[in-house]
């Protein structure tokens, strides 16, 4: 039965008269109207959409623009709400385009390393969030090996998780086109495709992705791995771009619009300024979001378009730290949707206009409500990001009742998740006052003394990557050269290789020379390091990341540009 019989067989069933929610389809969408009356369907493509006055709709509260064409007739223009016809949709954008164009304001859940897999998109999707992104993934990576993309794309087997967007980082076009095409044909739940230009840390540099394609030099570079993604998706997957702000608005402004012109109709903007992996300031993370830039962007886009609204929707990233926050920065920008990472790690119910802030019993059962969750659906990242994850979550509850290193510890392997959560089931018990907490002074330092291990073992590691980058830069050297040294850990087969020298003493020389940064006892002495998260060395092993970078034990390395 094709779309025209479809439109017919609706209007016989429901007597010519369907009620759609308002406002879903969006300008540039084609749907199959039914003439009842001359048992026929035509084609109409959506020309505009417009709020209807506020006394006028009690018959429906948009009003569409349909352009009727196709057959011997000549094409015509008129004006419906679309509650009295009976239609379906022929062809059109993706559900997060339409979502966006809705005009209420996308809830969503921006990509992060370690932090936007299955399990926590499927919570925060409980609590508001509409349209999620996965966690970065290597273009390369997914399109030449199918073990990666089931590992780190995941998608709910027998149900739609609803819109989602697949997150990849690469810069060669004809691969980015092959694994956006990929994704859509394996995972054909896939709502959108997006381009990583945000990523500012040293793996972006050092694989020359992320933010560091946003100089000019790279500008013909970024427009050709665009047309590669739309030209490689079907219309109704949506190509989406996340950027950062560029030094001028006006430079910013070129950018948006030639990535719109290359083929993308989402972009997201992170309203900080690209910044660099060996400096902390304007940039990073720290300071506000420039909200009013993101204003501007939209204002210019509108002004300079047609009346039928910008060709490109707008998200903007940043400053969202509560739910008032949502309404607040939607108002300021103008953008179509609000995407939230650092905060909705802390308060998974922060866009449902809930919140576990002020309450330790809430927070540790939005924490077992996680728990289960990455029980049904593994993280790929392994049980490091689910630890991460849960002390995101309650760790003031947890460093209170002196839980938070036993947590940490337990949580090790997918039969440990059932200690982890005995471990939060106990805080609560604490918390709720079920069970009497007893302070334990010698247990409360030693939590104290392995916390600022921690910190310590962070600081020196930032201290060693700027050290060795002023050491390139005064060589006249890129700036990861001497950082890139030893930091990529050993493979399956070198690992082997060196178990077999015949000494500790030459096993501890080769690694010294091919893997100087990487924990050697991490990966080669039974027990593990002794010195755990407080170790200043990288604990990864060479099939563990999905394109994120060491793991160095910076909670900011998990979030993604």
């Amino acid at each position: 039965m094709n779309s025209f019989d479809e439109a017919l067989a609706l209007a016989s069933k429901e007597k010519g008269t369907t009620t759609p929610t308002p406002a879903v389809v969006s300008v540039g969408d084609e749907i199959v109207v039914a003439v009842k009356a001359e048992a026929r369907a035509v084609k109409a493509r959506v020309t505009k959409v417009k709020a209807a006055k506020e006394k006028k709709r009690g018959r429906g509260d948009w009003i569409y623009s349909l352009e009727f064409f196709g057959g011997d007739a000549p094409t015509t223009t008129k004006k419906t709400r679309l509650t009295h016809l009976a239609w379906s949709m022929r062809s059109g954008s993706s559900r997060y385009v339409r979502l966006l164009g809705m005009g209420s304001g996308a809830r969503v859940v921006a990509p992060m390393v370690g932090g936007s897999e299955l399990a926590f998109r499927l919570l925060a999707r409980r609590y508001g969030a509409e349209v999620a992104y996965t966690p970065m993934m290597s273009a390369e990576d997914f399109a030449a090996d199918e073990a990666y993309r089931r590992k780190w794309l995941q998608t709910k087997d027998d149900d739609d998780e609803g819109p989602l967007v697949a997150h990849f980082c690469g810069n060669d076009p004809t691969t980015l086109g092959k694994a956006c095409a990929l994704a859509v044909r394996e995972f054909p739940l896939i709502d959108g495709v997006d381009l990583n230009l945000g990523c500012p840390q040293r793996i972006a540099y050092s694989g020359h992705f992320g933010s560091y394609l946003l100089g000019d030099e790279d500008r013909d570079l970024v427009k050709r791995l665009v047309a590669a993604m739309r030209a490689s998706t079907p219309q109704s997957v949506a190509v989406c771009v996340k950027i950062r702000l560029l030094d001028s608005h006006a430079a910013t402004l070129r950018l948006v619009r030639d990535l719109a012109e290359a083929g993308a109709a989402v972009i997201a903007v992170h309203a900080r300024k690209r910044a660099t992996w060996h400096k902390r300031g304007p940039g990073a993370r720290d300071g506000p979001a420039d909200l009013d830039a993101v204003r501007k962007i939209v204002d210019d886009l509108q002004s300079q378009e047609e009346d039928d609204g910008p060709k490109v929707k707008i998200v903007t990233n940043g400053n969202v730290r509560s739910f008032a926050d949502v309404a607040a920065n939607l108002a300021r920008t103008g953008a179509a949707g609000v995407m939230c990472a650092e905060p909705l790690l802390d308060d998974p119910m922060l866009f449902g206009g809930g919140s576990a802030a002020d309450s330790h019993e809430a927070r540790l059962d939005l924490a077992l409500e996680y728990l289960d969750l990455a029980r049904r659906y593994p993280n790929p990242a392994g049980f490091r990001s689910v630890a991460f994850h849960v002390r995101r979550i309650c760790v003031a509850a947890l460093e209170k009742y002196d839980l938070l290193d036993d947590l940490l510890d337990d949580l090790l392997d997918l039969e440990s998740l059932e200690k982890a959560r005995e471990d939060l089931l106990l805080c609560r018990d604490y918390a709720t006052s079920k069970k009497p907490f007893v302070p334990d002074p010698d247990r409360a330092k030693r939590a104290k003394d392995r916390k600022q291990k921690r910190t310590d073992a962070r600081q020196a590691r930032r201290r060693f990557e700027e050290r060795l980058a002023r050491k390139a830069k005064r060589n006249g050297k890129p700036l990861d050269f001497y950082l890139r040294a030893g930091a990529d850990p050993p493979t399956r087969d070198e690992l082997d290789a060196i178990k077999c020298l015949p000494t500790d003493a030459a096993r501890l020389d080769r690694w010294k020379r091919d893997f100087s940064q990487v924990c050697f006892h991490f990966l080669l002495n039974p027990n593990g390091c002794s010195r755990g998260d407080s170790c200043a060395f990288l604990h990864a092993a060479g099939d563990t990341a999905s394109g994120g970078g060491p793991n160095d034990d910076d909670d900011d390395a998990l979030v993604n540009g």
